[in-house]
C-alpha cells in the first residue's frame, strides 16, 4: 500500500523534518536512559564490591587478632620449648659414646682362662684400667696382641711385671678407648 501525501512541498518537507527530529529525539533519549542505567548499575556494583571488600578486611583483622591471642602465644612457646629440647637431644646424641661395643670387643678378646678381678672406665678420658689373673703367660700375651689389633682400643700400657710368672700370675693393663670409633656406632 502506498501512502500519498497531498500536502504542499514545504509542508511535506516540514513533516519529514519533524519525523526525523522525533526519531533523533527518541534515539538520544534511549541513549541517555541506557547511559543512566549503565551508570546506576556501575554504582551499585561498586557499592556491592566495597561492602564485600570491607567484610573481607574485617574477617582478616579478626583472624589476625586470633593469631595474636594468648592461645597461640602459648602454642608458640610450647613449639619453641620442643625445638630447644630436640636440639639438646641431638647434641647429646652427638656426644654419646657407645661403651657396649667396646665392652663386647673386650669380652671377645679375653681368653677362656683369663679371669677379670677389676675393670674401671673413666668416661671423660676413655681410660680403662684392667686387673685380673690368667691361667698362663701365653694367654696374657695373646690378649696383649689382640688388644693392639682392635680398632676400639689405643695407647696400651703393658707392664713387664705381667710376665713374672708363667701361670696364675695377676696382670694389669691400662689402655684407652678410641672414643671417635665409639661415637660412630
Amino acid at each position: 500500500m502506498k501512502i500519498i501525501n497531498l500536502l504542499p512541498k514545504n509542508e511535506q518537507k516540514e513533516v519529514k523534518l519533524q519525523f526525523f527530529a522525533h526519531s533523533q529525539l527518541v534515539f538520544w533519549i534511549w541513549i541517555v536512559i541506557s547511559l543512566v542505567l549503565f551508570l546506576i548499575l556501575t554504582l551499585l556494583a561498586k557499592i556491592y564490591l566495597n561492602n564485600v571488600q570491607n567484610q573481607v578486611a574485617i574477617e582478616i583483622s579478626q583472624k589476625q587478632e586470633e593469631l595474636k591471642s594468648s592461645d597461640n602465644a602459648i602454642l608458640k612457646q610450647q613449639v619453641e620449648t620442643l625445638n630447644t629440647q630436640i636440639k639438646t637431644i641431638k647434641t647429646l646424641q652427638g656426644q654419646h659414646v657407645y661403651w657396649s661395643n667396646a665392652l663386647v670387643e673386650l669380652g671377645n678378646l679375653l681368653a677362656p682362662d683369663i679371669q677379670l678381678n677389676s675393670l674401671s672406665i673413666d668416661r671423660t678420658t676413655g681410660k680403662i684400667d684392667l686387673q685380673g689373673t690368667a691361667g698362663n703367660r701365653e694367654s696374657v700375651l695373646k690378649f696383649w696382641s689382640d688388644i693392639h689389633k682392635s680398632q676400639y682400643f689405643q695407647n696400651i700400657d703393658f707392664p713387664l711385671s705381667n710376665l713374672n710368672k708363667s701361670a696364675g700370675d695377676p696382670f694389669t693393663f691400662t689402655f684407652y678407648a678410641n672414643l671417635d670409633k665409639l661415637k660412630q656406632e
